[in-house]
C-alpha cells in the first residue's frame, strides 16, 4: 500500500446524479483533501472517521439500493480510499468497479478516476492510457478532459495537453459559476501549478478571474 496525500478534487455533473449518501461521500472526500492540503490532523482524522462510517451506510444498504451495486460499492470505497491517501488500495478498488460499468457514464467515471490515481502515484504513462479510453466514453466530460490535460503535461506532452484545453475554451458557457470547470479553476492546485506551462489553460484562468471580479462587480 502507498500512501500519498496528493489532492484532487471530487465533482458531480449534476447534483441529482448523487444518492445522499453519495453526496455525503463527496463532500467528506473534499474535506479530507483539503485536510491533508492544509496538513489539518484534526480536520483529516474527523474526516476520516465520518468516511468510514458512510461506506458502511452504503454497504449496509447496498449502495442505497443503486441500480448496479456491483459498480457502485467499490467505486464509493475508492473514493475514500484516494482521499485517505491509500492511491494504491483506491485503484484496486476502482479496477474491482470497473469489471461492472456497464454504462458509457459509469465507463467514464471508473476510467477517469483511474488516470487521476496514476497521475497521483507519478505514473503519467499509465495516467494518459485510462484518460483516452475515458475520453472514448464521453469527449466531453470537463474532469475527463481536465485529468487528461494534467497527466499530458506530466508525460511531457505539452502540445497535446494545451489542445485539450483549447477544446474547453471554444465550449460556449463552460465557464458559469457552479459548473464543473469553475470548481477545477478555483480549488484544484494541481491545475493552477501547471497553467502558465499550458497557455490555452492559462487563459482558461484569465477568463475565470474576469469573470469573477464582474459578478462581484455587479453584485
Amino acid at each position: 500500500m502507498t500512501t500519498r496525500h496528493t489532492t484532487t478534487i471530487i465533482t458531480a455533473s449534476t447534483p441529482s446524479e448523487l444518492s445522499p449518501i453519495e453526496s455525503a461521500i463527496m463532500d467528506a472526500c473534499n474535506t479530507l483533501h483539503e485536510a491533508h492540503e492544509l496538513g489539518d490532523r484534526a480536520m483529516a482524522g474527523a474526516s476520516t472517521m465520518q468516511l468510514w462510517k458512510l461506506l458502511d451506510q452504503y454497504d449496509a444498504t447496498d449502495g442505497e439500493n443503486h441500480p448496479n451495486p456491483a459498480w457502485a460499492r467499490p467505486n464509493q470505497r475508492a473514493l475514500a480510499l484516494s482521499a485517505m491517501g491509500q492511491v494504491d488500495n483506491a485503484i484496486q478498488a476502482e479496477l474491482a468497479a470497473l469489471k461492472y460499468a456497464d454504462t458509457p457514464r459509469r465507463l467514464e467515471i471508473s476510467l477517469g478516476n483511474l488516470s487521476d490515481r496514476c497521475l497521483r502515484l507519478g505514473e503519467p504513462d499509465r495516467a494518459v492510457q485510462f484518460f483516452l479510453e475515458a475520453y472514448q466514453a464521453n469527449p466531453n466530460s470537463v474532469p475527463v478532459l481536465i485529468t487528461g490535460a494534467l497527466a499530458l503535461h506530466a508525460a511531457g506532452m505539452i502540445e497535446q495537453a494545451n489542445m485539450i484545453c483549447e477544446s474547453l475554451l471554444s465550449s460556449p458557457g463552460i465557464l458559469s459559476p457552479g459548473a464543473e470547470l469553475a470548481a477545477y479553476l478555483e480549488c484544484d492546485q494541481r491545475t493552477r501549478a501547471i497553467a502558465q506551462e499550458i497557455p490555452a489553460l492559462g487563459e482558461l484562468f484569465r477568463r475565470w478571474e474576469t469573470l469573477k471580479a464582474k459578478i462581484g462587480g455587479q453584485s
